[in-house]
C-alpha cells in the first residue's frame, strides 16, 4: 500500500452505475469502451482503479489490464493511446496533483507497467510524470461559442467544399440499425485498399462490440449521393466531447468533397447535442489528413503518453534484451 493512497480495483457494476448518472467527458473513459475491448480480446480485463488518498479525495481511473509471461501486470489507460480521465466520484476530473498521487499509488500497487494518456483537453494535458513520455497530437474543434463560430473559423476552401457537395445533392444523416455497421465495415474495407492495407485498423469485431455496449452515445452517419452512402464515419460521446474516432470514403467520389459535408453536418450536430469538443483524432503524421483538418477549423493538441515500470520488471527486461542480442551475435 502506497504511504499516499490505498487503490483497488472498483467493481464493474458500481462503475456502471456511476456512469449512467455521471457520465465522463470522453467516451474512451466510460465503461463501454472497456467492455467492448475486453469482449474483443480476450488477454484484455477491464480493470477501473479507485484510489482512496490520503486526504480523503477518491480517485477513479479507468484502466485495462493483461498478465504478460511471468505473470506480469500492465495496465493500459488506454490501447492505441486512446486517453484515459482521473475521474471525481461525480464524474468530471480531479485536480493535477491527486492525479499524479493516485498514478504514483497504481504503480506501486496494482500493475508491475502502466501506460497511461490523460485527456489532453481536461486539466491534465501535462502531469509532467517520472516517466517515460511519448508525444503526439490530436485535432480539435473547440465548440464553446457555439455552431457558427466554430463553421466560421473554417478555411475559405474548406467551407467552399462543403458548399459545392451540399449544392450537388450530398446529403448527410444518421443511419441506424444493423445493416449501417455492415455498410460502414464494407466502405472501411474499401478504405483501407485505396491506402495500401489488406484490412482496416479497427476490426469488425471491435466495431460491434463497441456500438452494441455504447446505445445512444454510438453514432454511424453517411454522406449520401442518389441515395447511396458515398462517405461515412463512426462517432463516440462522452458528456462533453464528440470523438470522430473513424472515417471512410468510397474514393470514386472524392471530387463530390462528400467529407467536407460530413464534417459541417457533424459539427452541427455536435453543437445541438451540447458537446464542448469536435474531436478528430490523431492525423498519424499525414501530410494530406493533417492539412484536410486544418482546414475544417482544428487546432492541433499534444497529448502525452506516459510508461512507468517497477524496478523487478526493468530488470526483467533489460535481462531478456541482454539475451536476445545474445542469441543474434
Amino acid at each position: 500500500m502506497s504511504r499516499n493512497a490505498a487503490c483497488d480495483r472498483l467493481d464493474l457494476a458500481e462503475w456502471q452505475r456511476g456512469d449512467a448518472r455521471n457520465p465522463a467527458a470522453i467516451f474512451t473513459a466510460r465503461p463501454a469502451w472497456s467492455l467492448a475491448w475486453a469482449e474483443t480480446f480476450p488477454e484484455c480485463e477491464p480493470w477501473p482503479v479507485h484510489c482512496k488518498l490520503k486526504d480523503g479525495q477518491d480517485v477513479i481511473i479507468p484502466l485495462l489490464r493483461t498478465k504478460g509471461r511471468m505473470g506480469w501486470r500492465f495496465c493500459y489507460g488506454l490501447p492505441w493511446s486512446e486517453p484515459t480521465m482521473f475521474l471525481s466520484p461525480d464524474g468530471g476530473e480531479v485536480d493535477r496533483e491527486a492525479a499524479r498521487r493516485a498514478y504514483g499509488a497504481m504503480i506501486q500497487t496494482c500493475c508491475d507497467v502502466m501506460e497511461l494518456t490523460p485527456w489532453p483537453l481536461g486539466n491534465m494535458r501535462d502531469l509532467a510524470l517520472h516517466a517515460r513520455a511519448a508525444h503526439g497530437e490530436i485535432s480539435v474543434i473547440d465548440l464553446a461559442q457555439g455552431n457558427d463560430a466554430a463553421l466560421a473559423r473554417m478555411d475559405g476552401k474548406a467551407r467552399r467544399m462543403a458548399g459545392q457537395a451540399f449544392r450537388r445533392g450530398v446529403t448527410c444523416a444518421r443511419a441506424d440499425g444493423p445493416d449501417a455497421l455492415a455498410s460502414y465495415y464494407d466502405m472501411l474495407e474499401a478504405s483501407a485498399r485505396r491506402w495500401g492495407l489488406k484490412r482496416p485498423t479497427i476490426s469488425k469485431e471491435l466495431l460491434s462490440n463497441v456500438f452494441a455496449r455504447a446505445g445512444a452515445d454510438a453514432e454511424i452517419w453517411f454522406a449520401y449521393f442518389e441515395d447511396k452512402p458515398i462517405a461515412g464515419g463512426a462517432v463516440l460521446y462522452g458528456s462533453e466531447e464528440l470523438y470522430f474516432w473513424s472515417a471512410a470514403m468510397y474514393g470514386e467520389f472524392g471530387t463530390l468533397r462528400p467529407s467536407n459535408a460530413l464534417n459541417v453536418a457533424l459539427i452541427r450536430h455536435a453543437c445541438d447535442r451540447g458537446m464542448r469538443w469536435y474531436n478528430l483524432s490523431s492525423s498519424s503524421g499525414i501530410t494530406g489528413v493533417e492539412r484536410f483538418k486544418d482546414g475544417l477549423g482544428a487546432e492541433r493538441v499534444r497529448y502525452t503518453t506516459y510508461r512507468s515500470a517497477k524496478a523487478p520488471y526493468a530488470v526483467y527486461n533489460a535481462m531478456r534484451s541482454v539475451f536476445s542480442r545474445a542469441r543474434q551475435a
